[in-house]
């Protein structure tokens, strides 16, 4: 990004070191490395956000995409097989609770009382 080369690292750190002195270029260099942590921090939440409005956005685009991928609907299919495949997941949905509000048979060693 900013394409600076170990030569021009080295001049900055031999002039920061002659104008602030050896004493205070460590309270320096964690001054600077407290701003860089702010910086990144501030781009990170600042990236975040943006993915959010855009999310955001393609949602308010595609209102049926939930239900898109709660009925596991694929991209290109006619309105029939959209029509049949809900329709198959309530079969599913209805024989499922019905499977489980019937009691176990009881097994043969058991006495039912």
């Amino acid at each position: 990004m900013f394409d600076i080369g170990a030569m021009e690292i080295f001049i900055v750190a031999a002039l920061a070191l002659v104008v602030v002195g050896p004493k205070e270029l460590p309270k320096l260099l964690r001054s600077i490395g407290g701003i860089v942590k702010k910086a990144r921090e501030l781009t990170h939440e600042f990236r975040r956000s943006l993915d959010d409005l855009a999310n955001e956005a393609e949602r308010e685009l595609d209102p049926f995409s939930d239900l898109r991928k709660k009925e596991g609907l694929k991209p290109g299919m006619s309105p029939e097989e959209v029509t049949d495949h809900i329709m198959a997941n309530r079969k599913q949905e209805k024989q499922q609770p019905a499977k489980a509000d019937k009691p176990s048979e009881p097994k043969s060693d058991e006495t039912v009382v």
